[in-house]
């Protein structure tokens, strides 16, 4: 049974274990480790992160959608099974009713930039794996922006041993951006793949992060 789970890991495309030369993860503030698993979140809080660094541009910044680089830094022997649909931004404001936040997927996210959908944050919405859905019908920069946010959002549930990956995921904070001081990143199913034994779940505490 290992012999196949590596088999397949070495099968993985490439662009699943993440972009080219991250950095330690241990190297950022907003983080949990256990079970020789480490998962760290960098929150891109100011719009000019968006233009400079990875988007070329801040358009769904300005519409109210944040952008979270997280870091899954696997030190095991064996691959991790993740589950992305079960992943939550959970939003804990002084009172405030508590809001448990889905990411969304790249269409998600140019629908409410370029076609200024009316945004509900309390819905969950689906994972955003690539090519989860057909871009027929959409003007060029709806298709060049889910081409560009499909190209480094968080695409895979495996995670090989002895390597990090990550991928971004996106969240409509409705241009609450302040509310990330208090919000914890929630991650509650992965399991080792050799066994299927779960791990416990990971909370990231965002006011960690950097304001950048």
């Amino acid at each position: 049974m290992l012999r196949a789970i590596l088999t397949i890991v070495m099968l993985f495309p490439l662009g699943a274990l993440g972009q080219s030369a991250p950095p330690d993860p241990m190297s950022l503030p907003a983080r949990d480790s256990h079970q020789d698993l480490t998962i760290a979140a960098d929150p891109y809080l100011r719009a000019e992160r968006y233009k400079k660094e990875v988007f070329g541009k801040d358009s769904f910044y300005a519409a109210g959608i944040i952008a979270i680089d997280v870091y899954f830094k696997n030190d095991n022997n064996v691959p991790i099974r993740l589950n992305p649909g079960t992943i939550q931004l959970v939003i804990s404001q002084p009172g405030l009713d508590r809001q448990r936040l889905g990411p969304l997927s790249p269409e998600d996210v140019a629908d409410r930039t370029l076609l200024t959908a009316n945004s509900n944050i309390r819905a969950r919405r689906p994972f955003p794996f690539p090519g989860a859905s057909s871009s027929s019908g959409h003007s060029k920069d709806w298709v060049e922006m889910t081409t560009t946010l499909r190209s480094v959002a968080l695409g895979t549930d495996v995670l090989p041993p002895h390597a990090t990956t990550h991928g971004f995921l996106f969240f409509d904070l409705n241009h609450d951006f302040g509310a990330i001081r208090n919000t914890h990143l929630y991650i509650p199913d992965l399991a080792f793949m050799t066994d299927n034994k779960a791990l416990f779940f990971f909370e990231i505490d965002l006011a960690d992060a950097p304001s950048r």
